[in-house]
């Protein structure tokens, strides 16, 4: 399809006008907005900005969680001839103002109280001059409450019923439609600009992906942030194929809501997915010996099925019954109920997911289908399919993309899906866009003969060691983090002759651990020095390192007082390690665990060979 997003969704509020379009939970209760329900409230808001001043090709920013508002504010801004800026509510008063400034954003939708107080902190650094507050009262000089603004714009509309025919003309293909500000594992994030085309394209070929598989009348529950591109790309999807989404109140609602929205499917980072499958292990080594037993058939039986499958080889008979016997009665109702009974498949995107996680909800039924992509191509290069996938990889490209490999195994891409360039920093673009239109993303991969990429790691990350071993640290973090009482883990190591690892606790498993073995604490930052959980640590490690190369094994590590902050600014809003600003902070932590100090062993080096 030609054109811009704004006719996409035209041609959606025409074929579906009351279907679902977004649904959400208020209250306790779930209310539906049909896609023209959508239509109409977009409109009204369209209007309400142009009322207050807002003109063609103008930014606005969007600072406020995920939730059906900030869908349509998005829209709206669109209708307007606008260009969107996402802000993550996580994000630090200092990356908001950078944001805000760099984007030259003149208006801003704003959550509630709380984030308005981060605006009004930085407001004097930006070229915001209109304010509009989602939730709560709004009292300072332009700004203004949501329902006022669709009050502002149902008399704009009266007044002048064809001011968005007007703007619609004033937007092309080639028309900015939103900045997106790159999470930055190291420095200040960069804008990256995408234009009305990239959007159209990404929706058409996922549309193409999820041809038989997701349909008109399914529901996507969304519990990622809008501000990152991989929950906004499955929004543009829904708005070509016709899907429901539905928004989730937030992670610790996670399990509630799966109950009560039903979803057919569901995204998440690999974090999350791997808490749910270390929770639902636990869950079942709680049980008798004989539901571990019938678990354990249940699960091999079902990995046998996923291994046919995914050679799209033919399922014998007995094989059949048995699952269906696993199905209905062992793993059905305990397990495929408390996600709603209905859900088909999982999308996995963000950062590399643990093949472990992936074969376990597998061996349940339970696709995890594994994505890759880059804010710079509109989150989605590739993509596994339920009738074409291999665990361990992220899949074959989306149709109308084209990738190879570098010499140095760095991947590249080319299609309609990559970016315009970085707002405002020609030269950064440069770096990664070259003369052919092929976009370098800085990420190490390798296909298979059937054209599946598996992600091996990034180009700046790799460490390499005194004796020459390029080692990348994602691969083995990732098989750390399968331990039920590490939550994160980062290898530090290069130009040294071994590597070392800064570890943070799970706070929840460690505290269960220290409560079954008798170990007195208050705070997790006492259990992060006792003897005890150090010698955990080490077998954990330990076990993991019999999985890896020599060069590659963990010798020393450090145990951290606290997990890995989003505050303190050491994680990404998708818990991508920000390994510039851990390695500066804990500095003086990785010199020790190189300096050979024996008196200290016992407080520095944990787990020593």
């Amino acid at each position: 399809m030609e054109g811009t997003f704004v006719d996409m969704f035209m041609e959606r509020v025409q074929r579906s006008p009351d279907e679902v379009a977004l649904t959400r939970s208020v209250a306790g209760q779930w209310q539906a907005i049909s896609w023209a329900e959508f239509d109409d409230v977009t409109d009204q808001l369209a209007h309400g900005l142009i009322s207050i001043g807002m003109q063609a090709g103008q930014r606005v920013a969007i600072l406020s969680r995920s939730r059906a508002e900030w869908v349509l504010a998005d829209l709206a801004i669109q209708k307007a001839a606008g260009c969107t800026v996402p802000v993550h509510v996580d994000a630090v008063v200092e990356h908001v103002s950078h944001v805000l400034a760099d984007s030259g954003a003149r208006m801003a939708f704003v959550q509630d109280e709380k984030q308005l107080a981060k605006v009004r902190q930085v407001i004097d650094e930006t070229s915001v001059e209109q304010v509009i507050l989602i939730g709560g009262p709004a009292g300072g000089p332009g700004e203004v409450r949501w329902a006022d603004l669709l009050l502002a714009g149902r008399m704009h509309k009266a007044e002048f019923p064809g001011t968005l025919a007007s703007r619609k003309a004033q937007i092309g293909p080639d028309s900015l439609a939103s900045i997106v500000y790159t999470a930055g594992t190291t420095g200040l994030p960069k804008g990256v600009m995408l234009t009305h085309d990239n959007f159209v394209f990404e929706a058409e070929a996922l549309a193409k992906v999820m041809e038989h598989i997701v349909e008109s009348g399914d529901v996507h529950l969304l519990c990622l942030p809008l501000s990152h591109i991989l929950a906004r790309i499955m929004v543009l999807a829904s708005v070509r194929v016709g899907y429901c989404t539905a928004f989730s109140s937030g992670l610790d609602m996670l399990n509630r809501e799966m109950l009560e929205a039903r979803p057919t499917f569901v995204t998440l980072v690999p974090g999350i997915l791997e808490r749910v499958h270390g929770a639902l292990v636990r869950e079942v080594e709680k049980k008798g010996w004989a539901v571990r037993k019938l678990f354990r058939w249940a699960t091999e039986v079902g990995e046998e099925v996923a291994s046919r499958r995914s050679l799209s080889a033919p399922i014998p008979l007995g094989l059949s019954v048995r699952r269906l016997v696993s199905d209905n009665v062992i793993i059905g109702p305990p397990i495929k109920e408390r996600f709603g009974g209905r859900l088909k498949f999982f999308i996995s995107g963000g950062a590399p997911l643990s093949p472990e996680t992936a074969e376990f909800f597998n061996s349940l039924g339970i696709l995890v289908l594994e994505g890759y992509g880059m804010t710079e191509n509109v989150g989605a290069a590739n993509v596994n399919r339920p009738d074409r996938y291999r665990i361990g990889t992220v899949g074959p490209p989306i149709p109308g993309v084209e990738e190879r490999l570098a010499e140095d195994g760095e991947i590249l891409i080319r299609g309609r899906n990559v970016m315009a360039g970085y707002h405002g920093q020609p030269e950064a673009t440069a770096e990664v866009l070259d003369e052919e239109g092929w976009l370098h993303t800085g990420d190490i991969g390798v296909f298979d003969e059937e054209g599946f990429l598996q992600v091996t790691g990034r180009k700046k990350n790799i460490i390499v060691t005194s004796g020459g071993k390029n080692v990348s640290p994602q691969n083995i973090e990732k098989l750390m983090r399968t331990s039920s009482y590490i939550d994160n883990l980062m290898v530090c190591g290069d130009g040294c002759k071994h590597l070392t690892a800064l570890v943070s606790l799970d706070r929840e498993q460690i505290q269960r651990f220290a409560e079954r073995e008798g170990i007195p604490f208050d705070r997790l930052s006492e259990l992060a020095v006792h003897p005890r959980i150090r010698k955990l640590i080490e077998a954990e490690i330990e076990e993991r390192n019999r999985q890896l190369p020599g060069y590659e094994t963990i010798r020393r590590f450090t145990i951290l007082p606290k997990p890995f902050s989003l505050d303190a600014g050491e994680i990404t809003p998708t818990l991508k390690l920000r390994r510039k600003e851990v390695e500066e902070r804990y500095s003086e932590l990785i010199e020790a665990m190189y300096t050979e100090r024996p008196e200290k062993t016992d407080e520095i080096f944990l787990g020593e060979k």
